[in-house]
């Protein structure tokens, strides 16, 4: 009795599929803001990211930071390059990237 071959199949292997879904909608992004707003009280402090936490990437591959007035974006703004070094080490092992970082009021 011989064994028959089953032909290949035309579909794709859901693991194939998900990065391209979460690409699509936007997940991949998401996700990464939400990892960077669990460490930001961390690169920050905790009274600081009360009234700040990372928003999105713009389309120069920047974090914009949301801050709640103006007051602490300049606050947050003279300490950026301190604040950016932070970030890169608490991300350096994640495939999180950004150029640079930006705040603005919300």
């Amino acid at each position: 009795m011989s064994q028959l071959k089953r032909p290949k199949s035309n579909l794709t292997k859901i693991g194939e599929l998900i990065p391209i879904v979460k690409k699509d909608l936007g997940l991949d992004q998401q996700l990464k803001i939400n990892a960077l707003r669990e460490v930001w009280p961390l690169v920050t402090s905790f009274d600081i990211a009360k009234n700040s936490q990372p928003g999105y990437f713009d389309k120069e591959s920047n974090l914009v930071i949301r801050v709640k007035n103006g007051v602490l974006a300049t606050e947050l703004s003279m300490q950026k390059t301190a604040i950016l070094e932070r970030l890169r080490e608490a991300t350096r092992n994640t495939d999180i990237k950004f150029r640079d970082i930006r705040f603005i009021n919300r």
